[in-house]
């Protein structure tokens, strides 16, 4: 996107969008293939849609929406190879994708599909050839990238990717005894209105799938309550990274409704969703009411200091922060400013010891905590610029060596 678009934020966000329209329509074409029925393959994309987390998501610059593609893809192909096994070579390549996008969180496809043989028994299925090749392709595929970087850099890299970033974050020590139910809180503060009518349908989808031995209602009931039991093991919530469930959550409900109304309820209920929706969006976006979901610019308030950061300080020279998160604005401002956060100082003996041994070093902090240590330490600091959220600032020594003219230097530095 970026040798295509240039480097900018519509480029950063472009796939991400575009794999969240995807996703869509592929819950459409599902429930669509699966029941035959269009009013469910459509109240199941407006479920989707609605409440806006999934909207939020496929606007950021992140690979959650493009690892929910493409195990919404997989699990469509295994669906679809029950008829025509081919598709069994899709799934392998789909899964491959997702393992592409995102590790082992792209595995879930194959097991998914493992449990949903082994409960239906479908012993033979397991050996089918075809499929077979398919889990080899995802294996193989999606594992190069790990494979090649594991020839290159040996156990460091297994250390650093699987030890740091999977392992400890999401298994290791200090995890809360009831840290299980940090997805349970997620959806019981932001998965509303569904919420009920998806745990209703659960409910109603295991009964069809290990009673009435219904293929399809197994499968749509595997797909979400696996990833979720396996992701609460975990020590790391964000709801974005269970994204993966949310077509077969919205096909659930879907289905559910439908088979609770009448045709005139039927009508009914599309004007009114599509209404709701339509008075939702208005009001986050033309009020001054502040939601968590919203269309509004995004990191607005870096974008604001990026120029000016960029100006002061040296490249491959880095930010102080002061009392800011490790992660949070990390990201954003590397983007806009080109120039990385130190990890965040906490103490404020340590930072006015930072500033003696370094009078010349730039910082960044949250406006509330600079306006605080102007008041606690008046004269020490020289505030070169700030917004509604972030103080961008240095020692008062350093006053007279900060630069403010931007005729030298493009501007924005990322669109």
């Amino acid at each position: 996107a970026y040798g295509i678009f240039g480097v900018s934020s519509f480029s950063a966000v472009f796939f991400s969008a575009f794999f969240g329209t995807g996703i869509v329509v592929l819950t459409y074409r599902l429930a669509d293939y699966l029941y035959k029925d269009s009013w469910i393959a459509f109240i199941a994309s407006l479920i989707l849609l609605f409440p806006g987390i999934f909207i939020d998501s496929s606007r950021r610059a992140m690979v959650d929406i493009p690892l929910a593609f493409f195990v919404t893809l997989a699990l469509f192909a295994f669906i679809k190879a029950k008829t025509h096994k081919p598709w069994y070579l899709v799934f392998g390549l789909a899964t491959a994708a997702g393992i592409m996008s995102k590790s082992v969180l792209g595995i879930f496809p194959l097991a998914i599909a493992f449990f949903y043989l082994l409960f239906s028994r479908q012993w033979k299925e397991i050996f089918n050839p075809l499929l077979i090749a398919g889990v080899l392709l995802a294996l193989g595929l999606g594992f190069s990238w790990h494979f090649i970087n594991w020839m290159q850099f040996g156990q460091s890299f297994i250390d650093s990717h699987f030890g740091v970033l999977i392992f400890n974050r999401g298994f290791g020590e200090n995890q809360h005894p009831f840290n299980f139910l940090g997805y349970s809180e997620d959806f019981l503060r932001n998965y509303w209105p569904w919420l009920p009518f998806a745990l209703i349908g659960l409910y109603k989808f295991a009964r069809r799938g290990f009673v009435e031995k219904d293929g399809n209602s197994l499968l749509l009931f595997l797909w979400p309550t696996l990833v979720f039991v396996i992701m609460s093991a975990s020590k790391n919530h964000t709801i974005r990274y269970v994204l993966m469930i949310f077509p077969a959550l919205s096909i659930i409900t879907a289905k559910t409704f439908s088979d609770w109304l009448d045709s005139r309820w039927k009508n009914r209920m599309i004007g009114g969703l599509a209404g709701i929706v339509c008075l939702t969006a208005l009001f986050v976006n033309a009020t001054p009411i502040q939601v968590k979901v919203t269309l509004g610019e995004s990191s607005k308030e870096v974008r604001q200091l990026a120029s000016i950061i960029k100006l002061n300080i040296p490249k491959n020279i880095k930010i102080g922060n002061f009392r800011l998160s490790f992660w949070n604005p990390k990201h954003a401002m590397l983007f806009y400013s080109d120039r990385g956060l130190e990890n965040p100082v906490t103490d404020m003996d340590e930072l006015l010891k930072q500033l003696q041994s370094n009078p010349k070093k730039m910082w960044l902090s949250n406006s509330a905590e600079f306006k605080a240590l102007q008041s606690r330490l008046p004269n020490t600091f020289y505030l070169i610029q700030a917004n509604s959220k972030y103080a961008f600032f240095t020692s008062i020594q350093n006053r007279d060596f900060v630069r403010y003219d931007f005729s030298g230097m493009k501007i924005p530095n990322v669109k």
